[in-house]
Formats: structure tokens, C-alpha cells, sequence
């Protein structure tokens, strides 16, 4: 968490995969191409607080405009498209930042709000139509003025789509990042996620057969931060998916500018 102040950040992100596994990670379908490109304005303020040993208090919102296009062939010969524009779903959230010596760590609670456009008929949304709590856990450790070693670890709980009477299972994911500056205005590291879904989905009160349709993913790739001289700061990423199961495994660029107001 940055310290106290107004923030604005923009990303563009793209993320293109041309598989989709199956719980044994095998391809699922005949054949498969998603592209996902979204622009996402993000928002938030810092403000100093002393409430349980923390220093500062930051709420955000975010709020991403996606285009989504997806082509898929389930079996061989029945060929389906679905492309889709709109905003999707919003996200608030608060949280506390302590600073702890070398170490800082953040604890936040966020709410997905469905606002984003949503229809059963589309074979695409972007909106999922469901509400989601997400607790997360961060930390940033900086052992010298050129290395630092970050973590975020995430729990969401997905609640029931009405709609479809479709309930995803929670998730757990881990995003980490080793960082070395080799001047003091820019850092390169190396950046990487794990997400294990670890309840079942459902449809009214059972499992999804025969698997629970349990997500699993990791991803690995590189990353660099600059800060400008007129105050923006710059980060690029590139994440490559693996080890995926009952989901798409591609590949997704990052590009981000954060102004302080």
C-alpha cells in the first residue's frame, strides 16, 4: 500500500489461449481460441489511520470494460462463436497496512459486484452474474534497498448465480514476486500465480459430476517497474499459464500506469 494519497492506475491486459483442459488436463474440447482484452481503471485512497497497530487504511474500486471473443468446438464439426463488449463487474474494497521493519503487510476484504452485462444465452459475459468475498493476506519484504519479495494470497468465495442456480466452488490463489532494482527508478523481477479451487461447483444442491469441476492454475513470467520523472509510474508483465485443469491455459500481457493526485 502506498503511502497516504490518491491514486489512479490504469491497466491493459490481454490474455489469449488457444486450450482448454479437462481434470486431467488433457485437451476438452475438438478446439478451442479465447481472447480476453480489457482496459481497467482503478481508484484509490490512502489515508493514515492507528487502528490495531496499522498506519494506514486504503479503500479501492475497479472497475474493468472487456472484450471478449471465444471460439470453440466442443466435438468435431459444431463450431460456436460468442464476442462480447461491456463493463464488467465492480470491485470495493478496504483494507490495513502495517509496517513492520523491513516488512509490510497489508490485510484487505473486497466485494464483487454484479453489475457487469450478463445473459444465459450468450456463450460469453462480461459479467458473471454472482457476488464474491475476497479475503486477502499481502506482504512485502525489502532485505536491501535492491531486492524485495512480494506475496498476495487470496481467498473468494463465489456465491450462487441465480440465473443458472450455478454456484462456483471457492478459490484460493497465490500471486508472489522477486524483485532486484538495478537503479533506483526501475525494478525487473520475476513474477508468478497458483489457483486451486478447493470446494465443489453446484447446480441447485449437487456437485457438478464427476469432478466437482475443480479450476487449478499456475502461471510464471517476468515483470518491469519504472518510475517516470513526471511522477507515472510504468509496469509491464508477462505471465505464461501451466498445469492447468477444467480451465483455458494461455498466456496474458500487463500494462499498467499509477499516478499519485
Amino acid at each position: 500500500m502506498p503511502p497516504p494519497g490518491w491514486y489512479g492506475t490504469l491497466y491493459l491486459t490481454r490474455y489469449t489461449a488457444d486450450e482448454v483442459m479437462d481434470d486431467s488436463g488433457r485437451m476438452a474440447v475438438a478446439d478451442f481460441d479465447l481472447t480476453v482484452n480489457a482496459l481497467t481503471p482503478r481508484l484509490d485512497w490512502v489515508k493514515p489511520v492507528s487502528v490495531l497497530g496499522a498506519d494506514r487504511w486504503g479503500t479501492l474500486l475497479i472497475l474493468p470494460w472487456l472484450d471478449l471473443d471465444l471460439q470453440v468446438e466442443p466435438v468435431p464439426d459444431l463450431k460456436l462463436r460468442g464476442s462480447e463488449q461491456g463493463i464488467g463487474d465492480l470491485t470495493i474494497g478496504n483494507g490495513l497496512h502495517w509496517t513492520l521493519g523491513k516488512f509490510e503487510v497489508v490485510n484487505a476484504l473486497d466485494l464483487v459486484v454484479p453489475i457487469g452485462s450478463y445473459d444465459t444465452s450468450r456463450l460469453v459475459n462480461p459479467g458473471r452474474n454472482q457476488w464474491v468475498t475476497r479475503l486477502s493476506h499481502m506482504g512485502t519484504w525489502f532485505p536491501s534497498p535492491s531486492w524485495d519479495l512480494s506475496y498476495r494470497l487470496h481467498w473468494d468465495y463465489n456465491f450462487r448465480n441465480h440465473d443458472t442456480d450455478y454456484k462456483s466452488g471457492q478459490t484460493v490463489y497465490l500471486n508472489w514476486a522477486v524483485g532486484w532494482k538495478p537503479a533506483p527508478a526501475t525494478t525487473i523481477g520475476v513474477v508468478g500465480f497458483f489457483l486451486r479451487q478447493v470446494t465443489d461447483d453446484r447446480i441447485g444442491d449437487q456437485a457438478v459430476q464427476p469432478d466437482g469441476n475443480r479450476l487449478r492454475a499456475s502461471g510464471i513470467g517476468a515483470a518491469l517497474k519504472h518510475a517516470a520523472p513526471h511522477g507515472v509510474m510504468y509496469t509491464l508483465k508477462y505471465f505464461r499459464d501451466f498445469d492447468a485443469r477444467n480451465g483455458p491455459e494461455g498466456e496474458q500481457l500487463w500494462l499498467n500506469a499509477a499516478l499519485r493526485f
